[in-house]
């Protein structure tokens, strides 16, 4: 009996080993069913395109570009002056305070005259004399009774008093010191009182109505430069102050091969800022250019920068670009058409005019 029922078993287990086996095939089978009906593969590629490569693109249209250049530079007044003494004398009188705006023309301070009023007028006195016997020498001269020798005499006496006249009337003036120009006094280190010779400075005297901004331009960049440029100064708590560009050097400086520049910056509030650093901007007339991330830059086998585009028949082509200007969101370029499309995946695995199949993506 015991054959009989060991061949029985093993009988039940093979059929049920075949019966889980068949289910699990239809499992599979309907699942693959399923998912293939439900599912859709991720690109279909066109029937002409199959076996071309695949680049990512998208449609660029250039953008109005505004270039700006940036460079560091010395604000300082438009003019500074220093008043020094024209002649020997004593400090008699100051009509102004340190720190005062005055106008122009103003009186500053007066020296002592001493007795150059009275030399002025025995000078004139002396010139009138000269003067008259000059007239009567003409009128003996035209009846021959004065010689040429004399009358040249006569007249270089009269030129003589008339210098002395004026050499006197010149040193009086020079004793009221006026305001050459509207301005602030910036020094007085002249005492009331004390003896001043020539050449010894009375005043210093300040214009910042306008500042002058210099600063040097690299030789690269300077023939971007037209004088009249609008330019802002920015100082360095943030204020900004307007002006343009005045002056272009027309040789470079032979250490450092920049070009100095000069700027006039409005400063109608007469903010104390002469002397102090600030970076000025230079803006450019503005053009059309592109705008997009610096990492789709390339380098061409001559190791020009470029950028790979599809031509209109989606053929690969690496134009060569300039770069205007570059950050940490991007790069603006020039070089490229209005309206381009350019790759930015799949560039790298595709030879240049070889044709692909785009995949074109919205711009962010």
């Amino acid at each position: 009996m015991a054959p009989f029922f060991t061949g029985r078993k093993l009988n039940v287990s093979l059929l049920l080993a075949l019966l889980l086996t068949l289910l699990l095939a239809v499992w599979l089978f309907s699942g693959s069913i399923y998912s293939s009906a439900t599912e859709a593969p991720d690109f279909t590629p066109d029937s002409q395109a199959q076996g071309l490569p695949r680049v990512e693109t998208r449609i660029l249209e250039s953008q109005t570009y505004s270039p700006l250049l940036k460079l560091q530079g010395q604000l300082e007044p438009i003019r500074h002056l220093q008043l020094n003494s024209r002649l020997s004398s004593d400090l008699t009188t100051w009509h102004v305070r340190l720190g005062e705006t005055v106008q122009a023309n103003q009186l500053l301070l007066s020296l002592d005259p001493e007795d150059r009023q009275a030399q002025l007028q025995r000078a004139e006195a002396d010139l009138r004399v000269a003067e008259a016997d000059l007239r009567a020498a003409e009128r003996l001269q035209r009846q021959s009774l004065v010689s040429e020798n004399d009358l040249l005499r006569l007249q270089a006496s009269v030129a003589t008093a008339r210098a002395e006249r004026d050499r006197l009337q010149l040193e009086l003036n020079h004793t009221e010191i006026r305001a050459p120009f509207a301005g602030t006094v910036e020094a007085l280190p002249v005492e009331v009182g004390s003896n001043v010779q020539p050449g010894d400075v009375l005043l210093s005297l300040t214009d910042t109505g306008q500042l002058k901004l210099t600063g040097q331009i690299p030789q690269q960049q300077v023939h971007q430069l037209t004088e009249g440029l609008a330019v802002e100064a920015i100082l360095l708590d943030g204020r900004r102050l307007t002006g343009h560009l005045s002056f272009i050097a027309s040789v470079a400086d032979s250490q450092t091969r920049s070009y100095r520049i000069e700027a006039l910056i409005d400063n109608d509030a007469f903010k104390r800022v002469a002397g102090a650093s600030a970076t000025l901007h230079i803006h450019l007339p503005d053009r059309q250019a592109h705008r997009f991330s610096a990492a789709l830059l390339s380098l061409d086998d001559a190791g020009q920068t470029g950028a790979w585009v599809l031509d209109s028949d989606e053929k690969l082509v690496f134009l060569p670009v300039e770069i205007l200007s570059l950050d940490t969101s991007g790069v603006w370029v020039s070089g490229l058409p209005d309206r381009v499309e350019l790759v930015t995946q799949g560039a790298g695995f595709v030879e240049p005019g070889q044709r692909v199949q785009a995949s074109r993506v919205e711009p962010d």
